[in-house]
C-alpha cells in the first residue's frame, strides 16, 4: 500500500523531523510472519514514534500490536491513520481514546500535507498551527482536535515515492501485489463507499510520472500491480496511454484495474485484452430505484453495446454485486444477478451489504431503513462461503433467511462458476427459474454434502470424490428442468469437458504462459485483419489437451434447445482445451487444426511460407488451399493459442 510511503516522504522533507529523527517504514507479510515476529521486529527499533495505517482487515491486529508496544515502551508516541480512522466529532474520539488509551494522535483523511507538522507538535509538546485540519490528540496531550478534513486536490501535492527499498518478506506460497494509483478521486457519490467523501473532482498524475513509476514497479519482480483508481477508464485517452506503456514494458506482472466501462470503445477494449489485465466493474445492482437511492449510476450501454465489446475482445472482467442495499428486495436482487449473468463475466462476486466506517450509510443507517446484525446472529446461520461476513447490515426487506439463501448463491458462484462454465451455461439456459435460483439450489445441495462429510467450503477443490458429487447435483438440476435420456447422456460430455478445463486451470504450466507470451505482446496484432506474407511469423504460446467427445461441440453448445433430438456424431469428435491466462475455452478440431497445433513451435517463430508448404505436403491437408490455412490460423489466434506477427 502506498499510503505509508507518502507519509515517509512527507516526514523526510520536513526540516525539524529530519534533523531530530530517522524515518523508516515496514511492510509485513502476515502469511509468513507470525504476530510475535512482527512485534519483536517493531520493538527492536526502539522508536520514538510509531504510526499505523489502519483499515478493516488489519484493525484488530494493528491496535493490539500498538497496545503491546506501549506496554513495553511507555514513552513511545503512537499515532493512527488510514481509512478506518474517520471520527467526525469529539464524542467519537473520546470513546476511542477511552477504549484505546495507548494511542496519542489520530489523523483523519489524507496525511501527506499534515503528518509532519502534527508529529512535530506531538513530539515537541507544542500546538499544531491553525491551518492543520483533520486530527485529534489524546486528552493527556491537551485534547486539541479539528474535524474539518481537507483533501488533496492536485497531483503536485502528492509526494513522489518511487523508487524505494522493497523489503517485504516473500514465500513460495504467497506472492507480492503492489497497490498503485495514477490519480485520486471518484465521479460517484455512493452512500456505502469511502470514496464518496472526496470533495473535489478526480485528478490524474502526469503521464510522464505514471509511466516512470510503472516502469520501476514492473522491474521489481512483483506478481501484480493493483491499480487503486476508483475508475481507471474515467479518462479513456489517459488510460490508453498507460496501457500502451504497460504492454511495452511488462514481462511477468499481472495487472488489475477498477473500471466503469462508461466510455469503453473498441481501441480501449483491445488494449485491455493485449495487456491481459483483470478488470472489475462494481455494478452492485441493476435496479434503477436502488441505484438512485445509493447515488450510483450504471451505464445503460453496458447491456447492449458494451456487451458486444466485452465478448469480442474476450476481456477478463468480473462484476461485484451487493445484496441488502436500501430499497432492494430479494426478488429484485435475483433479477440483478440474472442481468449481469447475461454479460458472461469471468466471475461474479456476491457480497452482503456491510457498514464501512465513516460512510453516509454507516452514519445514517436507520434513515436508510438498514438494520445491523451482530456476529452472534450471523454465526448461527452457519454460512459457508469463504467471504467476509462482518459488519453486516441489510435493508429491512431482507432477513437472515435471505442471508443464508444468498450465501448459497455466493458459494456456488465462488467455487463453480469459472470451473464448470459449460455445465452452468447449459443449466442456466435450461432452468426456467433463472440463474440466481439455479445457483441457490446448487449451493444448498453442495452445503448438504459438505456438512455430511465434515468438510469446509475452502477445500472443495481437493475433496476426494467431490467431482462425482457435483456431477450428481448438476444432473439432478438437469432432470428437474425436464432433461431426458439423450439430453442427459450428452450432458455427460459437457461435464467431461469442464473437468478437462479444471485440470488445465489448476495446471502449473498455466502461470508460465504469461512469461512465454509477453515478449510477443508489443508486436501482437489487435484485430483479426492480418495480411499474410511469406515472412509473417507464427508462434504457439498456449498449450492444452485434445479430448475426445461423442457429440459435436456445436450440438453440445445448443443442447438446451436440441434436447432429446441430439444425436451422437458419426466419427469421434476432437476438442481442444488450451491453456489461457484466466480461463479455458474449448473448440472443435478439424484435420487442419490438428496438423497446425502439432507443427507450430512454441520455442521459436515459424515463417508462414514454411508452414503453408508443410501443410500442403501433408496427406490429410494436401487439398486445402492457402486461404483455408490462413482462416484456420486466424481462428487459432482468436482462440488465444498462437501469435501472428511480422
Amino acid at each position: 500500500m502506498p499510503g505509508i510511503l507518502y507519509c515517509v516522504a512527507a516526514l523526510c522533507k520536513d526540516p525539524w523531523i529530519s534533523e531530530h529523527y530517522e524515518v523508516c517504514f515496514h511492510f509485513f507479510n502476515m502469511t509468513s510472519e507470525s504476530e510475535n515476529e512482527i512485534f519483536d521486529q517493531v520493538l527492536s527499533e526502539q522508536a520514538a514514534c510509531i504510526g499505523f495505517s489502519i483499515y478493516c482487515w488489519n484493525n484488530g491486529f494493528s491496535l493490539e500490536l500498538a497496545r503491546r508496544l506501549r506496554r513495553e515502551q511507555p514513552r513511545t508516541f503512537i499515532l493512527c491513520g488510514g481509512p478506518d480512522i474517520t471520527m467526525k466529532n469529539e464524542a467519537e474520539t473520546s470513546i476511542f481514546f477511552e477504549n484505546k488509551p495507548f494511542v496519542d494522535l489520530l489523523v483523519f483523511g489524507e496525511a501527506e500535507t499534515k503528518i509532519a507538522p502534527l508529529l512535530h507538535a506531538g513530539l515537541s509538546g507544542g500546538k499544531p498551527a491553525p491551518m492543520n485540519k483533520g486530527y485529534a490528540f489524546h486528552p493527556r496531550l491537551g485534547g486539541l482536535a479539528d474535524f474539518s478534513v481537507e483533501y488533496i486536490d492536485t497531483a503536485d501535492k502528492v509526494p513522489e515515492i518511487y523508487p524505494f527499498e522493497l523489503a517485504v518478506k516473500r514465500s513460495a506460497s504467497c506472492g507480492l501485489a503492489m497497490v498503485y494509483e495514477t490519480g485520486r478521486g471518484c465521479p460517484y457519490r455512493c452512500i456505502y463507499c469511502q470514496f464518496s467523501h472526496r470533495n473535489h473532482a478526480p485528478f490524474r498524475m502526469s503521464l510522464e510520472r505514471v509511466c516512470k513509476e510503472i516502469t520501476w514497479l514492473l522491474g521489481q519482480g512483483i506478481d501484480c500491480i493493483h491499480f487503486a483508481d476508483a475508475a481507471f477508464d474515467l479518462d479513456p485517452a489517459f488510460a490508453k496511454n498507460v496501457l500502451r506503456h504497460c504492454i511495452r514494458e511488462n514481462q511477468t506482472t499481472s495487472l488489475f484495474f477498477y473500471c466503469s466501462f462508461n466510455k469503453l470503445d473498441d481501441e480501449l477494449a483491445g488494449l485491455f485484452a493485449a495487456s491481459q489485465a483483470q478488470l472489475c466493474v462494481g455494478i452492485q445492482t441493476t435496479n434503477t430505484t436502488v441505484l438512485k437511492k445509493i447515488n450510483r449510476g450504471v451505464n445503460p450501454r453496458l447491456f447492449h453495446e458494451t456487451r458486444d465489446l466485452l465478448a469480442r475482445h474476450k476481456l477478463n472482467f468480473y462484476i461485484d454485486l451487493i445484496f441488502g442495499l436500501p430499497l432492494d428486495t430479494p426478488e429484485s436482487f435475483r433479477a440483478s444477478f440474472n442481468d449481469v449473468h447475461g454479460l458472461a463475466p469471468s466471475f461474479i462476486m456476491v457480497f452482503p451489504l456491510t457498514l464501512i466506517k465513516g460512510t453516509p450509510l454507516e452514519q445514517q443507517a436507520h434513515e436508510y431503513g438498514v438494520r445491523s446484525y451482530d456476529e452472534t446472529a450471523v454465526r448461527v446461520c452457519n454460512l459457508m462461503c469463504d467471504i467476509e461476513y462482518r459488519n453486516i447490515a441489510l435493508y429491512e426487506r431482507f432477513t437472515l433467511s435471505d442471508l443464508e439463501a444468498f450465501d448459497d448463491v455466493s458459494l456456488a458462484v465462488f467455487y463453480f462458476y469459472n470451473r464448470f462454465r459449460l455445465c452452468l451455461d447449459y443449466l442456466s439456459k435450461r432452468h426456467d427459474r433463472g440463474p440466481a435460483m439455479l445457483y441457490e439450489s446448487i449451493g444448498r445441495n453442495v452445503k448438504a454434502f459438505l456438512r455430511k462429510t465434515g468438510q469446509k467450503a475452502t477445500n472443495t477443490n481437493f475433496i476426494h470424490g467431490f467431482e462425482d458429487e457435483i456431477k450428481s447435483i448438476f444432473i439432478a438440476e438437469a432432470r428437474a428442468a425436464g432433461a431426458k435420456k439423450n439430453e442427459l447422456a450428452a450432458f455427460e460430455d459437457i461435464f467431461k469437458l469442464d473437468i478437462f478445463r479444471i485440470l488445465i486451470l489448476n495446471a502449473p504450466q498455466r502461470e508460465k504462459l504469461f512469461r512465454m507470451e509477453s515478449p510477443l505482446s508489443a508486436s501482437r496484432v489487435l484485430t483479426d485483419m492480418v495480411e499474410f506474407t511469406d515472412d509473417t511469423r507464427i508462434q504457439r504460446f498456449a498449450h492444452g489437451k485434445n479430448v475426445k467427445c461423442n457429440y459435436r461441440l456445436e450440438d453440445l453448445n445448443n443442447l438446451n434447445t436440441l434436447g432429446e433430438s441430439i444425436v451422437e456424431a458419426n466419427d469421434t469428435v476432437y476438442v481442444c482445451a488450451p491453456f489461457r491466462r484466466w480461463d479455458v475455452q474449448v473448440f472443435s478440431l478439424s484435420t487442419l487444426y490438428l496438423f497446425l497445433l502439432d507443427i507450430i513451435p512454441s520455442d521459436r517463430p515459424m515463417r508462414y511460407k514454411h508452414l503453408a508448404h508443410a501443410a500442403q505436403r501433408d496427406s490429410g491437408c494436401s487439398a486445402i488451399s492457402k486461404d483455408e490455412i490462413q482462416t484456420a490460423l486466424l481462428g487459432l489466434k482468436h482462440s488465444g493459442i498462437i501469435a501472428i506477427f511480422e
